[in-house]
């Protein structure tokens, strides 16, 4: 269970980047990022990375610590992974009223701070059922170490992107790609999520720890 709460921390880390949601602010904070001097570009990348890693973290940790191990049943899981997985698809096709959780409103003169540490505070709409996700694996394992591992690991492979396209540079094709990507994310993410629900229906559990 340890390995595949780490695998699915990054691999939900990598959607969040390709979420409609996210890439579009991403990629132009990267573009951004690429036109400082190399001192320039590790200083954002660094604060963007390190401000969501400790984000991540410690909302798991606290998770963890607070909150004691749920009993899910045998097809809760399978039920709001459908429905979450829904919910993608349909975000496709009209707006749904989600709100970024900007998380660096709550601290002291939080809306000066450099836009690379304001960026790495918020947890974008169409990544909150994927941390969700992680949340729920977490709690799981309720484990400190491995929550705090899962919030990194997030965190790391959701900025990993960032900076590649700061230090490369993205031309016309990718951005094509990119584009692409974005629209295709919310129906791969869906599938993903479709995949494990219809697994855990057909082939139940009962998910206590």
């Amino acid at each position: 269970m340890i390995t595949i709460l780490l695998i699915i921390a990054g691999v939900l880390g990598t959607l969040s980047f390709l979420e409609p949601c996210t890439i579009a602010t991403h990629t132009l904070f990267s573009v951004r990022v690429h036109q400082q001097n190399r001192n320039g570009r590790l200083k954002s990348l660094l604060a963007i990375w390190t401000s969501r890693s400790l984000l991540l973290s410690v909302l798991l940790i606290a998770l963890v610590v607070l909150t004691k191990s749920p009993h899910w049943g045998f097809y809760w899981p399978g039920i709001v992974l459908a429905a979450m997985a829904t919910l993608y698809i349909v975000s496709r096709f009209t707006y749904v009223p989600v709100p970024h959780l900007q998380f660096y409103k709550l601290l002291p003169k939080g809306k000066a701070l450099p836009h690379s540490v304001q960026l790495g505070l918020t947890l974008p709409a169409c990544t909150i059922p994927l941390f969700l996700i992680v949340a729920a694996s977490a709690l799981m394992i309720n484990s400190v170490t491995f929550a705090a591992l899962a919030g990194l690991l997030f965190a790391t492979w959701f900025t990993f992107p960032v900076a590649i396209i700061a230090f490369t540079g993205i031309h016309h094709g990718g951005q094509n790609l990119l584009n692409n990507a974005a629209k295709a994310s919310p129906f791969f993410t869906a599938g993903l999520l479709y995949g494990a629900a219809f697994y855990l229906i057909l082939f139940p559990c009962d998910l206590i720890f």
